[in-house]
């Protein structure tokens, strides 16, 4: 339901009163909870949030949010309350939970559903291998190393009925899965390390005879059978549920499902796969032996820390994979950095305070020489870096387009295309000139069209009454004055995001403090792809000024401020538009920059 972007419609703080009847209504939820935990979950300190939103499918769905996190939902036409993966991190025995095959998460965060081949179940089949329960049950997944739930779902079938299918069909009609749309709403924090579920230990209890854990290694035939069981699993998903929608807009880590799949034969289960925080943590290790294999072979040092990590590990990333610092263990540059310390790669220092360094690197460490650079592995070229060793920023691309909607949905879906789709305004010339050729509307000799009934009701105001003729540049213009103005938003290696209407420009502002001290703000660098912290950290350096970030006052809910101490638009203008390329046209007030200085 999340794996596409959504459409907030609008967001409201809750009343005492409506806070009250929430409270109500999740104990009537979910009975295993005490007053008291219900209570922690909605503070009266705290601001609840119910944001209204739209998913990509049209359903209308009601999103409560806690101290930025989204804890529970419902659709609106329904009165089911389902938690969030933050909420069951919190309760992890909320409810009915299957666990599967940490591989099948991959699958669940491109849109598929989980399939019975997938869940995992203590011996023999039975009629109570599954538990007991209606169609429609309210359940969560995790994983066989990880107790954490990952996913929140429905059943498709009674208990009975998964019994009597032999393992074969659609087990969970999953709702909302980890690292979805939903998720990034919130935290974005990693599911919390417990212990495995019992059913993984029981299972893993039953594959190892006592000699066999005596000496520690598992029998060749139990590694080949649960090799094959990963297999067959996989395929299986793959084939019942791949063929829909959410194959082709699904999220997850991007990789290749197919190629993941055939890649785990039984020989290498001897090494599993490692998912989540481990995956990253190795890719994080790659790029960092890597870099200083290749691009940072030569640099110089010291180096900001954060220069190293934009400049030349990030350019490392093999392709089709995605550093994100964030969801290794590690959550923090500085934190992974001063890890390579203590295994003497580097040398990082502070200076001054609060700004880390590297200093110096130990090339004659086992790591580094052992590392051997597979330069076909990463074909898209590294990007260049800004004036004096600033660090690389990718800019998003903007493109102005126009949404099929009102009186043009007709004309476009005579061409193929469905309400709500973009089109650039090339896109709109072509389609419009393609259609009156293949009508064959046009007049011969003239610039001008004949209008059929299809065309009339597109380009004509009911006002105007019946318009036999127009010329062709009034239906290119009228078709676009009636489709609704949006821009496209497309960052690297992330779903291209439509905004309706006009984009909001980055907002600089300077306001009055106590004592008459000026102070610069600046609002909706994220919505460029900037980080906020990391701006606030570069101008802190560059004009030695205090910063900070946090919730913008007077602005709509969700709104984050960069404050700067005194009048710093015209570095903070010359850091967006020589690093960041952000267009003049989407930055707003660069006229309170300060007179005599450019």
């Amino acid at each position: 339901m999340f794996i596409k972007p959504f459409r907030i419609k609008s967001q409201t703080q809750l009343k005492g009163s409506d806070r009250k009847k929430l409270r109500t209504e999740l104990r009537q939820a979910f009975p295993s909870l005490s007053e008291a935990e219900v209570s922690q979950l909605l503070p009266n300190k705290e601001e609840v949030t119910l944001v209204r939103m739209y998913c990509h499918r049209g359903e209308s769905v009601i999103v409560y949010q806690v101290q930025k996190d989204p804890l529970f939902f419902a659709l609106d036409k329904e009165r089911q309350i389902y938690p969030t993966v933050y909420l069951l991190w919190r309760h992890p025995n909320l409810l009915h939970t299957f666990t599967t095959h940490p591989p099948v998460v991959q699958v669940l965060g491109g849109g598929a559903d989980l399939m019975l081949p997938g869940i995992v179940t203590k011996g023999e089949m039975t009629p109570k291998s599954y538990g007991r329960f209606e169609k429609g049950h309210l359940v969560a997944v995790n994983t066989t190393e990880n107790s954490a739930p990952i996913a929140v779902g429905v059943t498709a079938h009674s208990s009975m009925d998964m019994f009597m299918a032999g393992r074969q069909g659609r087990g969970v009609c999953v709702m909302h899965v980890y690292c979805d749309q939903l998720w990034e709403m919130g935290s974005k924090v990693l599911p919390p390390s417990l212990p495995p579920p019992e059913v993984a230990r029981q299972d893993k209890e039953n594959n190892c005879s006592p000699a066999v854990e005596m000496s520690g290694n598992q029998s060749p035939d139990a590694k080949v059978d649960e090799g094959q069981e990963t297999i067959e699993v996989m395929k299986e998903m793959e084939r019942l549920d791949f063929t829909g929608e959410e194959k082709e807009g699904g999220g997850g880590d991007g990789n290749n499902f197919k190629e993941s799949s055939e890649a785990a034969t039984p020989q290498e289960e001897e090494q599993p796969q490692l998912t989540g925080p481990e995956s990253m943590d190795r890719l994080l290790l790659h790029c960092f032996l890597k870099a200083w294999k290749t691009s940072a072979k030569k640099v110089e040092v010291p180096i900001l820390t954060s220069n190293f990590y934009r400049i030349h590990m990030l350019p490392a990333c093999p392709d089709g994979a995605t550093l994100d610092i964030k969801k290794s263990s590690y959550k923090k540059l500085s934190k992974f950095l001063n890890a390579m310390a203590k295994k003497e790669l580097i040398e990082v220092k502070e200076f001054p305070k609060g700004i880390e360094n590297i200093t110096g690197i130990n090339w004659a460490h086992e790591d580094l020489k052992a590392f051997v650079v597979d330069m076909d592995e990463t074909t898209v070229a590294a990007p260049r870096t800004g004036g004096g060793g600033s660090p690389a920023f990718v800019p998003p691309k903007l493109e102005e387009v126009h949404q099929v909607s009102g009186d043009t949905l007709h004309f476009f879906k005579a061409n193929g295309f469905s309400k709500g789709d973009v089109l650039t305004i090339g896109e709109v010339r072509t389609v419009v000139t393609n259609y009156i050729k293949n009508q064959k509307l046009k007049q011969e000799g003239k610039n001008t069209v004949t209008l059929n009934p299809v065309l009339h009701e597109a380009v004509v105001n009911r006002k105007e009454g019946y318009r036999e003729v127009l010329r062709w540049d009034e239906i290119f213009s009228r078709m676009l004055g009636k489709m609704a103005p949006a821009v496209r938003i497309t960052r690297s290696g992330a779903i291209p995001i439509i905004r309706k209407g006009k984009l909001d420009p980055i907002d600089l502002a300077v306001a009055k403090r106590s004592g008459n001290k000026k102070v610069t703000l600046i609002y909706n660098a994220g919505v460029y792809g900037i980080d906020e912290s990391e701006l606030a950290h570069q101008i802190q350096v560059g004009v030695a000024a205090s910063t900070s970030v946090g919730p913008a006052e007077h602005k709509p809910a969700g709104t984050t401020q960069v404050l700067v101490q005194g009048n710093q638009v015209a570095f903070i203008a010359k850091l967006l538009l020589e690093t960041y390329h952000i267009p003049r046209k989407y930055i707003r007030g660069l006229e309170l920059a300060p007179k005599g200085k450019k």
